[in-house]
């Protein structure tokens, strides 16, 4: 994907707007999942040359471009992701082994050297111990949105809301039709300088001066002002959806 005129201009002015930073988060979030399915796809394969090593440092790296711009975002709330319940096996030589003939969810067989016997074992389900994954959520607008995970001891640190979800799925991206990690890593520096500021909405259409709402204005306080969010030290400015 080339990249728009528009988004350099900004970058040489030291500006990161919304659709700059949703693009930009797109293309890392994807390029991640590429190099996660092929981390997969080398695990299962005959990998002499470390590949899956390589795929997930690729994987992990664009993570991190991720979760360094999303740190100039506030979550909208923690998202609860049900992934089913812990299991214990129970092999054929315990006592408990045929109660449960019905209830397992995998089972499979070995063969025990020692005894000189196929022995037998079956999974089941805990119900009492079920499992999750966390992750914080955001939405600032635009087609999509982002989830970065989060330890189970980390929610009360953010005082959000806990949205139960269902299984997400994603997916990879053909690379082409993303912006390009160069410019993901002009957003990135730009970022770290901490010299920039952080445009959360277009020009407004109904004045020259393109006016913004300031958040400490509310939605229907039109200023030339801004407001500076104290938790991050980033300048902002902000406007109702136009």
């Amino acid at each position: 994907m080339k990249t728009p005129k528009e988004y350099s201009n900004s970058i040489k002015n030291h500006i990161i707007t919304k659709q700059m930073l949703l693009d930009c988060l797109y293309s890392s979030n994807k390029r991640a999942k590429n190099w996660r399915d092929k981390e997969r796809e080398y695990r299962h394969s005959y990998d002499y040359y470390g590949n899956e090593e390589k795929a997930r440092e690729q994987k992990d790296a664009y993570y991190q471009q991720k979760d360094i711009m999303l740190s100039i975002l506030r979550p909208v709330c923690i998202h609860k992701e049900f992934l089913g319940y812990e299991r214990e096996r129970i092999y054929d030589y315990e006592d408990e082994y045929e109660k449960y003939f019905g209830q397992y969810v995998w089972e499979n067989c070995y063969y025990d050297r020692e005894e000189q016997r196929t022995v037998y074992f079956g999974d089941i389900e805990l119900k009492d111990y079920p499992r999750y994954n966390y992750y914080l959520f955001y939405d600032i607008g635009g087609n999509h949105t982002f989830h970065t995970p989060i330890d189970s001891d980390e929610i009360e640190l953010y005082g959000l809301e806990v949205v139960e979800i269902d299984h997400l799925e994603t997916h990879g991206y053909d690379v082409t039709d993303l912006i390009s990690n160069q410019f993901v890593k002009k957003v990135i520096n730009l970022i770290q300088t901490e010299n920039y500021e952080y445009v959360a909405c277009d020009r407004d259409r109904r004045t020259e001066a393109g006016y913004r709402t300031c958040m400490c204005g509310g939605a229907d306080s039109w200023r030339h002002e801004t407001c500076t969010l104290e938790e991050t030290g980033t300048l902002l400015r902000w406007c109702a959806n136009l």
